[in-house]
């Protein structure tokens, strides 16, 4: 008798085990041929590690700020002006608000963020670290993309306190005239079919939380839905977004820190396609964050 020679159970348990492993996740290692596709998608990127303006875009790269009035706008970091932390980001630097000094600062949309009005689709990815307790206000949306307000071709994310613990919600809003015919904007039920809410977001003090918004079908199929991630998992999806999106590019800003935001931010990026959730886990796990991907 071959002791050695294994019995035909064990070796059909050994093949159940081999066909019943997990697919491993996608990593910068594993998976290094989805670095050309999301190098070329990339259109913007502020990693604020060599100052406020942004290091890559297809636009304007610097940032301003917002006066009293919200028609105010000036180059810069306001005043008085916020601080690069170049001792607590996720990388190397990140933008701090505090509750001292907590002002909306802004990136030019045009060009940075790949609009269209026959067909939409794209990516905004940021880092974020906040606790939610210290700010101030019911409602604080860190990243707002808008030409009007936050209920008219809008895409946010916001912190909502109106639950105990807070809520972190994604919007994605097409033109506020055709899907809100009654005028009630945050009041309608409408409104809610276009959020994604997480509750027990993974957000707290000394933490950092990768967010990433990918959006597709907007203006060509009226099929059009968004996509929130949190540290490189899907959260969900809003409801189907059948009306048209439009924007005066021209007036169109990437707003950071609308309704008093304490915390920090680092690595905001956006791409000119929907990242794949291979793609999306991917972004999350680079080591130096989306500088990798437009590095010489």
């Amino acid at each position: 008798m071959n002791l050695h020679r294994p019995t035909l159970s064990l070796a059909l348990t050994l093949l159940l085990f081999a066909c019943s492993r997990p697919e491993e996740k996608p990593t910068p290692d594993t998976a290094p041929n989805l670095l050309p596709g999301l190098s070329g998608s990339l259109t913007f990127h502020a990693s604020f590690d060599n100052g406020p303006n942004a290091d890559f875009g297809s636009g304007d790269l610097k940032l301003y700020s917002v006066g009293k009035s919200a028609k105010e706008v000036s180059e810069g970091t306001g005043a008085p002006p916020l601080q690069l932390d170049t001792a607590r980001g996720n990388f190397k630097s990140a933008l701090r608000f505090t509750k001292e000094n907590s002002h909306v600062v802004l990136y030019k949309a045009e060009k940075n963020i790949a609009y269209s009005s026959q067909s939409f689709q794209g990516t905004f990815s940021f880092w974020m670290s906040t606790d939610p307790e210290e700010i101030p206000g019911q409602y604080c949306d860190p990243i707002q993309i808008t030409d009007k307000d936050y209920s008219n071709a809008a895409i946010w994310v916001d912190i909502t306190k109106n639950d105990s613990p807070p809520d972190l919600r994604m919007g994605f809003f097409g033109d506020q005239p055709v899907w809100d015919v009654k005028n009630r904007k945050g009041e309608s039920e409408e409104f809610f079919w276009r959020l994604h809410k997480v509750s027990l977001p993974p957000l707290g003090k000394g933490k950092w939380t990768h967010v990433a918004i990918t959006w597709e079908g907007v203006n060509d199929s009226k099929q059009g839905r968004a996509r929130l991630y949190l540290n490189g998992e899907l959260q969900g999806a809003s409801g189907v977004i059948r009306e048209p999106f439009t924007w005066d590019v021209t007036n169109t800003f990437i707003r950071l820190g609308t309704g008093n935001f304490i915390g920090l931010f680092d690595d905001i990026s956006a791409f000119n396609k929907a990242l794949s959730p291979e793609e999306i886990r991917f972004l999350y796990e680079l080591k130096q964050g989306a500088t990798e991907l437009h590095k010489q």
